[in-house]
């Protein structure tokens, strides 16, 4: 009985990783098209979790919600901050930082 909760063990933390690694990619492309979008540099060319945390969906089913960090430039000299929210797999915003408020797109 111990080594079948074993293996659900070890199937749950495969499925978290890959489940992690398709929403660092959807969130990097989700940086990647919102910064081409205001014509700015993507820094990096990269994302980093920020937050990770269980939330009801409008279904009322619990998901995860990551939260992913980026940077840009807009003039190749400042560097600016931005974000991708996701809930799941699916966008649930991008916003932008500079100096006179956030962008949210």
């Amino acid at each position: 009985m111990s080594s079948l909760l074993v293996i659900f063990l070890l199937a749950g933390i495969a499925w978290f990783w890959f489940d992690s690694v398709r929403a660092k990619e959807v969130a990097t492309q989700a940086a990647s098209q919102a910064c081409q979008t205001i014509h700015a540099q993507l820094l990096d060319q990269t994302v980093s979790l920020k937050r990770l945390r269980l939330i009801r969906n409008r279904q009322g089913r619990i998901q995860f919600q990551r939260s992913y960090d980026f940077e840009l430039s807009l003039d190749r000299q400042i560097r600016s901050g931005g974000r991708v929210i996701l809930l799941a797999q699916v966008i649930s915003s991008v916003q932008l930082d500079s100096d006179d408020g956030t962008t949210i797109l």
